[in-house]
Protein backbone atom coordinates (compact mmCIF):
# COMPACT_ATOMS: atom_id res chain seq x y z
CA UNK A 1 0.00 0.00 0.00
CA UNK A 2 1.08 3.60 -1.04
CA UNK A 3 0.06 7.20 -0.33
CA UNK A 4 0.18 9.97 -1.84
CA UNK A 5 -1.13 13.58 -1.47
CA UNK A 6 -3.87 15.10 -3.17
CA UNK A 7 -3.15 18.95 -2.73
CA UNK A 8 -2.62 19.40 -6.58
CA UNK A 9 -6.40 17.90 -6.69
CA UNK A 10 -7.45 20.29 -4.00
CA UNK A 11 -5.65 23.53 -5.26
CA UNK A 12 -7.20 22.53 -9.02
CA UNK A 13 -10.55 22.21 -7.89
CA UNK A 14 -10.67 25.65 -5.85
CA UNK A 15 -9.09 27.76 -9.29
CA UNK A 16 -6.28 29.02 -7.26
CA UNK A 17 -2.55 29.08 -7.97
CA UNK A 18 -0.03 27.26 -6.05
CA UNK A 19 1.00 30.64 -5.13
CA UNK A 20 -2.79 31.24 -3.62
CA UNK A 21 -2.04 28.36 -1.50
CA UNK A 22 0.91 28.68 -0.01
CA UNK A 23 -0.30 32.52 0.80
CA UNK A 24 -3.23 31.21 2.64
CA UNK A 25 -2.34 28.45 4.58
CA UNK A 26 1.17 30.07 6.20
CA UNK A 27 3.29 26.64 4.83
CA UNK A 28 6.33 27.11 3.76
CA UNK A 29 7.01 28.00 -0.32
CA UNK A 30 9.03 24.68 -0.44
CA UNK A 31 6.35 22.80 1.02
CA UNK A 32 3.55 24.24 -1.04
CA UNK A 33 4.95 24.03 -4.25
CA UNK A 34 6.75 20.14 -3.08
CA UNK A 35 3.40 18.85 -2.29
CA UNK A 36 1.74 20.20 -5.34
CA UNK A 37 4.23 18.80 -7.22
CA UNK A 38 5.04 15.61 -5.86
CA UNK A 39 2.47 13.39 -5.35
CA UNK A 40 4.58 10.90 -2.88
CA UNK A 41 5.47 13.77 -0.57
CA UNK A 42 3.61 13.25 2.86
CA UNK A 43 2.37 16.70 4.74
CA UNK A 44 3.53 17.15 8.16
CA UNK A 45 0.99 17.43 11.02
CA UNK A 46 1.55 21.02 11.40
CA UNK A 47 1.26 21.46 7.46
CA UNK A 48 -2.17 18.69 7.54
CA UNK A 49 -3.42 21.10 10.13
CA UNK A 50 -2.62 24.26 8.00
CA UNK A 51 -4.11 23.12 5.10
CA UNK A 52 -7.28 21.38 6.38
CA UNK A 53 -8.03 24.68 8.84
CA UNK A 54 -7.51 27.12 5.86
CA UNK A 55 -9.98 24.79 3.29
CA UNK A 56 -12.48 23.50 5.58
CA UNK A 57 -10.87 20.27 4.73
CA UNK A 58 -10.41 16.14 6.28
CA UNK A 59 -6.94 14.84 6.15
CA UNK A 60 -8.27 12.24 3.73
CA UNK A 61 -9.19 15.53 1.55
CA UNK A 62 -4.92 15.96 1.54
CA UNK A 63 -3.83 12.38 1.33
CA UNK A 64 -4.96 8.78 0.12
CA UNK A 65 -4.32 5.23 0.65
CA UNK A 66 -3.02 3.71 -3.07
CA UNK A 67 -3.66 -0.31 -2.89
CA UNK A 68 -0.61 -2.22 -4.79
CA UNK A 69 -1.77 -3.99 -7.90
Amino acid sequence: MAMRNKVKALVDSRDISVYEFWQRTGISRTTAYSLYNKPEQYPGRDVMDAICLTFSVQPNDVIECIADN
